[in-house]
């Protein structure tokens, strides 16, 4: 009964074109699903398997936080130091200990924040030296483990920490300690120079996939820079499941939240009414997801190379699946002849929001603009699936997302209901 419900829920979101990248899903001690979807490049109409290697993102924060605590242990640092015992010029190291910046307690400004680095740092090559130069001398945000805010610079410290203390590369130091013992070979640093075979291509998306902004890869290191597969990181949560590269004791601190949901690399929350650890990565048109329920014994790992593929809500949704909770299955998206495009053209804007949507006419079809991750306004095509007198119902192409138009007695349109990826629910209005 489970495999087939899941059966019949890949199947229309396949049917649909809606599932992008390599989806792993393991219940119990049996592999429900590893399977690739749609293309690993869309120039040459290669296809993902369940052997292609993405860009993880920040699902590479758990591999640094592991390194970290394999250094604690065999002695060569203690989480509990002070930064400067490790680089000893950095402003207020004093006060800012490794463990803060695991767990991003640190108040370290997050360099990926600043107002020029996504059009003009993170384009640029750039040292880990050079790297930590650009923020250690900003005023921290808060006093060191007071609160938490996200930070990938606290990462960066982490890594250059990890090559001092090794007297190894991070890259070296993540495949010699980690990635050879597991017999993870299609994982590593993707520095963009080296060709990785079999490493898909990122995407964004405006009315079809498109080439994401460029990214250089010299500087995400331990904080973003990380490649794998779905296979290498099933070989990752089977070890994180034991004490292969840990002991217990460390694994368990590793795995404790502190003064959030957040612990070491990974977050701590409820999901499905499950205790789950995960995290979501995202890098240059990749974005994934990473699902581990532990006391389960159950394990979801979505990868994708469009940057719109919403993996955190899929994850859940295969989640609720699989623990028995309800889940809707998105109508087919079968078009239906539609007259008078034009009456839906428009700008409309969310109830008491400044958020507005769009939608044209491009070559005779409809088109939705509307802003996503960071956002970012991507382009997607509109497909009429129902038409009455009292409603029209369009869903869009590549995301489940769906537009409903309601009429009034005199056949004009009255109101508008969005329904995004996430399953909510609002009313837009058209403003012109």
């Amino acid at each position: 009964m489970l495999e087939e419900k899941l059966e019949n829920w890949v199947e229309r979101f396949k049917e649909n074109k809606y599932l992008n990248g390599s989806l792993f899903i393991r219940y119990h001690d049996k592999i429900l699903l590893n399977q690739g979807f749609s293309f690993a490049n869309w120039e040459h109409h290669v296809s993902n398997t369940a052997t292609t290697k993405y860009r993880i993102g920040s699902l590479t924060k758990a591999f640094t936080a592991l390194a970290i605590f394999q250094l604690h242990e065999k002695g060569k640092l203690n989480v509990n130091d002070n930064i400067t015992k490790y680089i000893p010029a950095y402003p207020n190291g004093d006060r800012i200990s490794i463990y803060n910046c695991l767990t991003h307690t640190a108040g370290i400004p997050n360099y990926t924040s600043f107002p020029d680095f996504w059009s003009t740092t993170m384009r640029l090559p750039s040292t880990l030296p050079q790297l930590i130069d650009s923020f250690k001398d900003l005023e921290l945000h808060f006093n060191p483990g007071s609160r938490f805010e996200y930070s990938n610079s606290g990462y960066a410290i982490l890594t250059a920490i990890i090559e001092h203390v090794s007297n190894m590369s991070y890259s070296d130091y993540i495949l010699e300690n980690i990635c050879r013992p597991l017999g993870m070979v299609n994982t590593g640093c993707d520095d963009g120079i080296q060709v990785v075979p079999h490493l898909a291509s990122g995407y964004s998306y405006w009315e079809t996939p498109i080439h994401s902004a460029y990214a250089d890869l010299s500087f995400p290191l331990g904080a973003y820079g990380l490649y794998s597969t779905t296979e290498d990181l099933h070989l990752w949560d089977k070890a994180l499941s034991s004490s292969q590269l840990l002991p217990k004791e460390l694994t368990d601190l590793m795995f404790s939240p502190h003064l959030s949901s957040y612990a070491c690399g990974w977050v701590v929350s409820d999901i499905s009414n499950r205790r789950c650890l995960h995290h979501f990565g995202d890098i240059s048109g990749f974005s994934n997801e990473f699902l581990r329920f532990h006391e389960d014994n159950v394990t979801i790992i979505f990868l994708s190379n469009i940057d719109v593929t919403p993996v955190t809500q899929l994850s859940r949704e295969i989640a609720n699946l699989l623990f028995g909770n309800k889940i809707a299955i998105p109508p087919l998206a079968n078009a239906i002849p539609i007259t008078n495009l034009s009456s839906f053209t428009g700008m409309y804007r969310f109830e008491n929001q400044e958020t507005t949507l769009h939608i044209t006419i491009d070559r005779n079809e409809l088109y939705f603009i509307v802003p996503k991750r960071y956002g970012v306004r991507n382009k997607f095509k509109l497909i009429a699936i129902e038409h009455q007198s009292t409603k029209t119902t369009f869903v869009t192409e590549m995301i489940h997302e769906q537009l409903t138009f309601y009429y009034s007695s005199s056949n004009k349109i009255e109101q508008v209901e969005y329904k995004d990826y996430n399953n909510n629910r609002y009313i837009i209005r058209k403003e012109s």
